[in-house]
């Protein structure tokens, strides 16, 4: 198994172990630790995506597991965070309900190409989803472990709360446009089943 097949599955194992943390009462330890250690945790996994997606491309390690495994790897572990998020009311449910709906509709596509032998790789708008969302987690994570204030921390003269809402807006619109951009994209897989 090549080096970015063992990050994507990295990526698996580091998930489980923030879900771990994060399911933890915040209350167990002083200053939220386990919370900043789940960060920090969670951090490392979101560069493992970064990182083994560089290394295939730049040795040539792309394989069809890889194709496969490392979309799935990156559904988990945003998925993940967002409902951390929602349960500590950092984000609304329905950010996390498109979320969802997006990357089911998605890896359904992707499960009937695969079917037929197509392989549906990420294009260029998933990867600025990806981005966006890596954002969003970074800034959520910040004030999931309190580094942030939505009431009182500004930046540039602007309330956090209002730039998390278009952060949150703007995934959002990001999200729902690269699935329909799948569907559209890859109607022949499902129009000849219609």
């Amino acid at each position: 198994m090549n080096i970015p097949n063992q990050l994507t599955l990295a990526r698996f194992v580091l998930t489980m172990v923030f879900i771990v943390l994060a399911s933890l009462p915040r209350d167990i330890t002083d200053n939220l630790l386990h919370c900043k250690i789940g960060f920090a945790i969670a951090f490392i996994a979101g560069f493992t995506d970064f990182l083994d997606g560089y290394l295939a491309r730049k040795f040539n390690l792309i394989t069809d597991f890889g194709k496969l495994m490392d979309p799935l790897a990156d559904k988990i572990f945003t998925v993940s965070c967002f409902v951390v998020l929602v349960e500590f009311g950092a984000v609304p449910a329905w950010i996390c309900i498109i979320l969802l709906t997006r990357e089911f509709a998605v890896t359904g596509l992707r499960t009937m190409g695969a079917g037929k032998g197509q392989v549906i790789a990420a294009g260029g708008l998933g990867k600025v989803k990806t981005l966006l969302q890596m954002l969003v987690l970074a800034v959520g994570g910040f004030i999931w472990i309190e580094w942030i204030s939505l009431e009182s921390t500004r930046v540039l003269n602007i309330a956090m709360s209002t730039i998390w809402d278009v952060l949150l807006g703007g995934v959002a619109i990001v999200t729902v446009y690269t699935g329909v951009d799948y569907y559209v994209k890859g109607r022949k897989l499902y129009m000849q089943e219609m």
